[in-house]
């Protein structure tokens, strides 16, 4: 089994990303976010366990890549569960990436992140997702507070680490009200760049939003379930309202000077940044996009 692979989001002619490669240091999440997508089709995703031989396996898939390759961590579970405090998986991931001179976008929620500045400078960026103030406690039960990420953002930021913003997901009559407080603080914090998405379930994330949000849920059901569309098995908000959330971020981000792209939403033209995952924040180096469609 190859641990570390080319990114490829279930083929969506949606996604904007960059040529990169994607590696999950673990498999499962501990954070029990409400809305997580990877749970409908990893098994028992939300019992986080260790990767087999993952250290080793690594050592020899990365040679098989070139220098100044872009590497994700991770898209589909945080690369920094509370026991990475102990197991320092990702920091020996990352170790090796820094040996062997790879650039590193680190998607997370956690503060963890921190322990790691030594390895995070020159050819990395670190993306944190931030929902809402509100709501984290039953939205995101397991993972850091959100005024904890603003904090390790703020930190980042001073150190010289770009980071960049995951408004995602944006659900309607939820956390919508909160875009523009979060996106002042992240501008406050040292954020550079957006990338907003809206909430896209599949039938096991709508189910654990419904129990806990029940009133919402019923509210915005019919625009999922009657006035949406059906896409690589996710569940889209309507064109016209999606389009309308993510022009009000645009704007926003417009305000503060800050780069703005959404995901798998289909709007291009809403975009004003060199790439819609942030690492362009990373200092730009020559990067062929056939590194990544040939290796393996």
């Amino acid at each position: 089994m190859m641990y570390l692979r080319p990114f490829d989001p279930w083929k969506s002619e949606l996604c904007t990303c960059p040529p990169k490669y994607s590696l999950n240091p673990y498999t499962g999440c501990s954070h029990g976010c409400l809305y997580c997508y990877a749970s409908s089709y990893i098994k028992d995703f939300f019992h986080l366990r260790e990767k087999k031989n993952l250290i080793e396996s690594l050592k020899r898939e990365i040679k098989k890549i070139p220098e100044n390759s872009l590497i994700s961590l991770c898209n589909t579970s945080d690369p920094y569960p509370p026991v990475e405090k102990i197991k320092k998986i990702t920091r020996k991931c990352l170790e090796i990436f820094k040996q062997h001179h790879m650039r590193v976008i680190i998607i997370t929620k956690s503060d963890i992140v921190l322990r790691d500045m030594d390895l995070l400078r020159e050819t990395s960026c670190v993306t944190f997702t931030i929902t809402t103030f509100k709501y984290y406690k039953k939205l995101e039960p397991n993972a850091p507070s959100s005024f904890d990420r603003f904090k390790a953002i703020e930190r980042l930021s001073k150190e010289g680490i770009p980071v960049g913003l995951r408004l995602d997901p944006i659900i309607p009559l939820l956390n919508e009200d909160e875009v523009e407080i979060i996106l002042k603080e992240a501008k406050n914090c040292g954020v550079r760049h957006v990338t907003a998405s809206t909430f896209k379930p599949r039938w096991d994330s709508w189910k654990r939003v419904s129990r806990v949000f029940p009133e919402i849920a019923e509210k915005i059901e019919s625009l999922y379930f009657r006035d949406g569309t059906k896409i690589s098995n996710s569940l889209y908000l309507p064109e016209s309202l999606r389009k309308n959330l993510m022009i009000k971020v645009k704007k926003i981000c417009d305000s503060l000077s800050l780069t703005f792209s959404s995901c798998r939403e289909g709007f291009l033209e809403l975009s004003n940044a060199p790439s819609c995952d942030g690492s362009h924040l990373i200092q730009e180096k020559s990067f062929s996009p056939a590194q990544v469609s040939t290796v393996f």
